[in-house]
């Protein structure tokens, strides 16, 4: 059965289209990097929002959402909350990354203890929060609680570096 010109005209044109759009399609190897950089990057904004989301659940109260002090609960406070805005520069310039730490998590400041940048400890220990809620949260389920307990103030953490003034 003969073939009209037109038909076969069409019909190489459909495969010659076919086969550059293959062609156009990255190979696994051309992918993989692609794919691992916008795996990055979602990762680096997911925890970008995880620390926004956790100083807006538990910090903005006292340090206000612009994280300058000025929160709707630093009035009833006897020491007014600081400025989280210029850590960094109110420590030669570095982020105190490892105090912060220590601080939030509470584990090694004595019930009351004063000093340092929360006074009279009025600002809870969120580290023994998030055990609390983390428990409460996970029941009898197997989970690390030291890890996500880690996981909350390093996100936190990562967030008020963000907010840092600069120079």
């Amino acid at each position: 059965m003969p073939t009209s010109l037109p038909a076969l005209v069409s019909a190489t044109a459909v495969a010659v289209s076919a086969l550059l759009s293959l062609a156009a399609v990255p190979t696994d190897a051309q992918a993989q990097p692609q794919f691992r950089e916008e795996s990055r990057q979602h990762q680096r904004e997911h925890a970008q929002g995880f620390g926004q989301r956790e100083f807006n659940a538990n910090c903005a109260a006292c340090h206000g959402m612009d994280a300058k002090g000025r929160g709707p609960g630093a009035g009833v406070l006897t020491k007014n909350p600081p400025d989280l805005t210029v850590l960094a520069k109110n420590n030669g310039g570095v982020f105190p990354m490892d105090r912060l730490y220590r601080t939030i998590d509470g584990r090694d400041l004595p019930e009351g203890a004063q000093g340092g940048p929360h006074g009279s400890r009025e600002m809870p220990i969120w580290g023994r929060d998030y055990r609390v809620r983390d428990a409460e949260y996970y029941g009898a389920l197997p989970y690390d609680a030291d890890a996500m307990v880690r996981g909350r103030i390093r996100g936190l953490l990562e967030f008020l570096s963000r907010l840092q003034e600069r120079r």
